[in-house]
């Protein structure tokens, strides 16, 4: 009897102890699958085995801490997060193990993702408390950071008193997929949406190290107050790599596109030769370095180009810099924007309004409610530029704003955001801007055509001088097999349209452009009659 009590004893014992150590096993392997998808960014696929970890001890701060970064980096359960970083914060330690199952303590980061989960929840006080906890405990905070993160907080506190009217609307399911949509870009006259997709079906169909979808170039036309399913821009733009749409031209004839090459940030550029878009180019080394250039906008009549860079010499992070066409079409030097649009923090996704003097651009710096928020500032007579000026909320929130396109009469926006009626992941929305004035300009579209002669000449330019004051408003290239041309001017002012070719000059047009109260669109044909050849010098 002895013999079988001890007997069952030690089989008890020892199938207890390989309970233990199985669990131990286990729960080490979630942590290592967790580590995995943490390092890649992946935290939707790192959730189910943080909780299988948080699970095995809900009191353990450091599992507390992990659970909560899950939640933090899912922007749809965001507001999850706090909870889980509160009980993280009551136990920190400046020396952890990370990633092991033994580790008992959260980091002092805790207190820094406990105040940007308050932020992002509009709880300013008390991410401002949070934020200054993490500044007392940490030796390695950076202080500059942090502080103009309780700089924001304040600013938001202002900000959310004085709000704007606007009405949100999902583009809906014709545009948007399950799958990530962002960086919406649209032609002059609102007929021609561009924008970057991770959905299926890409070029290639390739997956990230995330587990999304390699980006490609769509694009919609509007027909009838209705916009098209997206197709593929063309074979000769979208790639097996990424590629993402960052601006178009007014006249929705030259799109610039982002793409990674080999871990830099480069910018190109695709024409539309009638209805097919060509090969991109790489723009020269005044505007792509070994640093990373990684957004670009075109003003309306093509002569001023304004980046973003992080190369050296600029004022913090990455800057604004511009630069101007060469008679020759080739960009010149570029330069930074200065001290009044750049900060010490970073500026990214300008948008060069039609209107020709608006820039819209985001940053991290100025008076932003949180992360990157919507500034736009106007360009003076003296040719400097107005002190930039927070768009408001509810435009602006503690999350970053960026990517955002303006109508040209000022009344609608055009970005991407994760929502509670996203398909999935990021989607296009509309952002009407009922409390905002409309623009008073007027488009100025039509066919080009020279009497006697079927097409145009490729190198043909419009020359447009505001007779006013004498001064050319731009200078602007049509499509060059449909002849179409889109320009934006002001009105009540008389214009004179001059064109020429290489060898040719073209009888001017003067156009008149009523004064209304609103903006309006001119469909205006050109039928150039020559004035006579031009005679170049040896």
């Amino acid at each position: 009897m002895l013999k079988y009590l001890s007997l069952f004893f030690f089989s008890l014992i020892f199938l207890t102890s390989f309970a233990q150590n199985s669990g131990k096993i286990s729960i080490k392997r979630s942590m290592n699958e967790a580590r995995r998808y943490f390092f890649f960014s992946n935290y939707k696929s790192a959730l189910p085995f943080v909780q299988q970890v948080y699970r095995t001890d809900t009191s353990n701060a450091y599992y507390n801490y992990l659970l909560g970064m899950c939640y933090y980096n899912l922007p749809l359960e965001k507001s999850q997060a706090i909870s889980y970083l509160v009980k993280a914060s009551r136990y920190v330690d400046p020396d952890i193990k990370e990633w092991s199952i033994k580790q008992k303590k959260a980091p002092f980061k805790a207190w820094y993702y406990m105040g940007k989960s308050y932020q992002s929840a509009y709880k300013f006080d008390k991410a401002i408390e949070s934020y200054k906890k993490y500044n007392e405990l940490s030796f390695f905070s950076d202080k500059v950071e942090v502080e103009q993160l309780i700089k924001s907080c304040e600013s938001a506190k202002v900000l959310v008193k004085d709000s704007i009217e606007i009405t949100i609307e999902n583009m809906g399911r014709i545009i948007n997929s399950e799958y990530d949509e962002h960086t919406p870009v649209i032609s002059g006259d609102e007929k021609t949406l561009i924008f970057t997709s991770r959905r299926k079906g890409s070029t290639g169909n390739l997956l990230a190290d995330n587990g999304s979808f390699f980006e490609d170039i769509y694009i919609s036309t509007n027909e009838n107050g209705k916009w098209t399913s997206p197709v593929s821009i063309s074979p000769n733009v979208n790639t097996p790599g990424h590629e993402a749409s960052i601006s178009l031209s007014f006249s929705g004839n030259e799109l610039y596109i982002y793409k990674d090459d080999f871990g830099i940030g480069n910018i190109y550029v695709s024409n539309k030769v009638g209805d097919e878009w060509q090969a991109p180019v790489k723009l020269g080394s005044n505007i792509n370095t070994t640093s990373n250039e990684t957004h670009a906008t075109i003003s309306p009549d093509g002569q001023t180009l304004i980046f973003t860079s992080d190369r050296a010499g600029g004022l913090g992070g990455k800057d604004l810099y511009y630069c101007n066409r060469l008679p020759n079409g080739d960009w010149g030097v570029a330069l930074n924007m200065g001290s009044s649009i750049n900060t010490s923090f970073d500026e990214e996704g300008p948008f060069f309004h039609p209107d020709g003097y608006t820039l819209f651009f985001s940053s991290q710096g100025h008076n932003s409610m949180g992360g990157f928020d919507l500034f736009y500032t106007e360009l003076k007579e003296d040719g400097t530029w107005s002190e930039p000026a927070n768009f408001g909320y509810p435009i602006n929130s503690p999350e970053d704003e960026l990517f955002y396109v303006i109508s040209a009469d000022g009344k609608r926006a055009y970005f991407s955001s994760i929502r509670d009626d996203s398909y999935g992941g990021k989607d296009l929305y509309i952002l009407n801007l009922l409390s905002v004035p409309e623009k008073s300009s007027t488009v100025l579209k039509g066919i080009i055509k020279i009497s006697g002669s079927e097409g145009i000449p490729s190198d043909l330019m419009i020359s447009v001088k505001d007779l006013t004051n004498n001064k050319v408003v731009g200078k602007y290239k049509p499509n060059k097999e449909t002849g179409v041309y889109t320009i934006i001017l002001k009105q009540g002012r008389n214009y004179e349209f001059s064109c020429e070719t290489e060898h040719c000059k073209f009888i001017p047009e003067i156009i008149t452009v009523p004064e209304k109260s609103s903006f309006y669109q001119i469909n205006k044909p050109l039928e150039l009659n020559p004035l006579g050849m031009i005679e170049k010098s040896e």
